[in-house]
């Protein structure tokens, strides 16, 4: 996709901020080497003119990301860690534990980022899908021992097998449920590998309907976009159901703005939140906060002029959906 990367109207719109902001030239090249030469202390500061105060970082992706304390050193923002499941069980894998092992050191990884997470993260739906299922022990300790002997012959380490995932996955859902920690789900969109059917987050509702998951409180990433009309229904009928607008958010731009009336209509104000799931450069984060503002604002403009909220209503929504919704759920 390299080659049309550049005539995307996300990169087109990216390039020109960040060209603006850095007052250099409209290019990629002009845009890295000025950054080098102004240094992190300028990262920081657009950080703050567009008034993030806070970033929710997922440490299970890329392997050779920043570590967290060096963003805390550099960012003038708060950084709170997400814990995603799946980097956590793969890397276990190497030390060829048994499979009861293997389950209890997945286990007492959880418990500890219990301490110092603000949530649980599962990618299961790149890898086999929303539509997770109990199985039999023997199954699942089968595809565990598989994915050993995959490991160990120089094979990837990635976990494919449904029936380990699925495991993994209500056992980290009974964690959340039983200690009240948010669990984010990746719905919808995301890279070319993912099964996009598989990932529409309606797959979910056999859990949501299980009294034994009453307690959790379950986010739905990315607007689950396409699927942000299921995302808006479940967040207005299950009350465990929250939903995440990133990624929508930065990469749909103004186009963003006909699926949150839609979102808006339907789902409660106090379950939708702000994110960016943006990388990179931490002046991106800066960017996607003042268009989610832009876009947030016309979409609840939209509203007002139609007498579905007045004025002053729209501001306080917009306050909770853009930071106070994420303070409450993620106890920030």
């Amino acid at each position: 996709m390299a080659d049309h990367v550049p005539y995307t109207l996300y990169c087109r719109r990216a390039l020109r901020e960040l060209a603006r902001r850095l007052d250099c030239e409209e290019t990629p090249e002009a845009i890295l080497g000025t950054r080098k030469v102004v240094g992190a202390a300028e990262a920081g500061r657009l950080l703050s003119e567009s008034r993030v105060s806070a970033l929710l970082v997922d440490t299970g992706y890329p392997p050779g990301a920043m570590p967290l304390a060096e963003m805390r050193r550099l960012l003038p923002c708060a950084i709170h860690e997400v814990f995603r499941i799946e980097s956590c069980a793969e890397a276990l894998l190497p030390k060829a534990l048994t499979y009861a092992e293997f389950l209890e050191a997945f286990c007492q990884e959880i418990a500890a980022a219990r301490a110092r997470s603000v949530a649980l993260k599962s990618i299961i739906a790149y890898r086999s899908g929303l539509a997770v299922r109990e199985w039999p022990g023997a199954s699942a300790e089968a595809a565990y021992r598989a994915a050993v002997a995959r490991a160990h012959a120089g094979g990837p380490t990635r976990l494919t097998e449904k029936p380990l995932l699925d495991t993994l996955f209500l056992l980290a859902l009974t964690v959340a449920a039983e200690t009240g920690l948010p669990f984010q789900v990746h719905a919808g969109m995301g890279d070319p590998d993912i099964e996009l059917p598989q990932a529409n987050p309606l797959l979910l509702q056999p859990i949501l309907d299980d009294g034994r998951w009453n307690p959790l409180r379950l986010v739905l990433l990315h607007l689950a976009y396409p699927y942000f009309r299921e995302a808006a229904f479940m967040a207005a009928v299950w009350p465990q159901v929250f939903v995440d607008l990133s990624l929508a958010l930065p990469f749909l731009g103004a186009g963003a703005i006909p699926p949150l009336v839609e979102v808006l209509s339907l789902a409660p104000a106090s379950k939708l939140m702000y994110g960016s799931d943006l990388g990179a450069l931490p002046e991106l984060y800066a960017l996607s906060a003042d268009w989610a503002r832009a876009t947030l604002g016309e979409a609840l403009g939209w509203l007002v002029e139609r007498g579905q909220c007045r004025l002053e209503e729209a501001r306080d929504l917009a306050g909770q959906i853009l930071a106070g919704n994420a303070r409450s759920l993620y106890a920030l």
